[in-house]
C-alpha cells in the first residue's frame, strides 16, 4: 500500500511542478523509466520464484547502469544505441506483460468455471506446521 501511496503523491507533484529537463538528459531519462517498468513487470510475472526482494532492487539497477553506459557510449561513438536498448526493453516488458496476463486469464476462467482452488506459480507458497519448528 506504501508504494501506491507513494506513486500518486509522486504522479501529484508531477503534475503540479513543472521541472525543467534537458534534452541531452532525455534519452538517459527513457531508459530509466523503462527499465523501472521492466523490472515491475519482473517482480509481478517471477513473484513466487526463490528470489529475495533484495535481488529485484539489484537487478534494476544493474540495468539501468549497464543502459546507460551503454546509450553514453553510443553517443561518443555518434550511433544511437539508446533506440536499440528501449527497443530491448520495450520487448522485455511486453513478455513479462504477456505473461502477466495469461496468468491473469487462467485465474479468471479457472474461477469462473468452479475452480476455486487454483494452484497457481504466482501463488505465495503456505508454511507447514512442521517446517515452522
Amino acid at each position: 500500500m506504501l508504494p501506491l501511496i507513494g506513486l500518486l503523491i509522486g504522479l501529484i507533484i508531477g503534475l503540479f511542478i513543472s521541472v525543467p529537463i534537458p534534452a541531452a538528459w532525455s534519452p538517459y531519462l527513457a531508459l530509466l523509466v523503462l527499465s523501472g517498468v521492466d523490472t515491475l513487470l519482473a517482480i509481478l510475472n517471477k513473484k513466487n520464484e526463490a528470489k529475495s526482494s533484495n535481488i529485484y532492487f539489484v537487478e534494476f539497477v544493474a540495468n539501468t547502469a549497464l543502459a546507460v553506459l551503454l546509450a553514453a557510449l553510443g553517443k561518443q561513438i555518434n550511433f544511437e544505441l539508446s533506440t536499440i536498448i528501449a527497443f530491448v526493453f520495450t520487448y522485455r516488458i511486453f513478455l513479462n506483460f504477456r505473461d502477466v496476463v495469461t496468468y491473469l486469464y487462467t485465474l479468471f476462467k479457472a474461477r469462473k468455471s468452479g475452480g476455486v482452488g487454483v494452484s497457481s506459480e504466482f501463488a505465495v507458497p503456505k508454511e507447514n506446521d512442521e517446517e515452522k519448528k
